[in-house]
């Protein structure tokens, strides 16, 4: 059985490979839960102004998008193949949103302001 990686956006812990390589390309798998697709949403999505985002700018593409997608409501990408434990009203659980975000060891001091608290 293959270990499941972090999704880099959401910290959704059920990805089956790692959401990009080490230079930076993408795997062009999307996540359950966000709707992120490495190797598309960062170039496609997320306003940064390149074409093709560069390796050096997939934490500001991920920051970006995670901000619009907590201010939109936390909406379930994949609701079929995401836990329904995990959802409520087509939404990530604030508990488990909180509990994935902290995965990816982020600041989330400004967490209440994104989920309109």
């Amino acid at each position: 059985m293959n270990e499941k990686q972090l999704c880099p956006v959401c910290g959704n812990d059920g990805l089956e490979e790692e959401a990009f390589d080490e230079n930076g390309v993408g795997s062009y798998d999307s996540c359950d839960c966000c709707g992120f697709e490495y190797g598309y949403s960062e170039s496609h999505e997320v306003g940064l102004g390149f074409i093709v985002t560069p390796k050096e700018m997939l934490d500001a593409a991920f920051q970006l998008y995670r901000k619009k997608w907590i201010e939109n409501g936390a909406i379930v990408a994949h609701p079929e193949y995401y836990s329904k434990n995990f959802q409520e009203n087509g939404k990530v659980k604030k508990d488990i949103l909180l509990e994935q975000l902290q995965r990816l060891n982020l600041d989330l001091d400004n967490l209440e302001f994104l989920m309109g608290e």
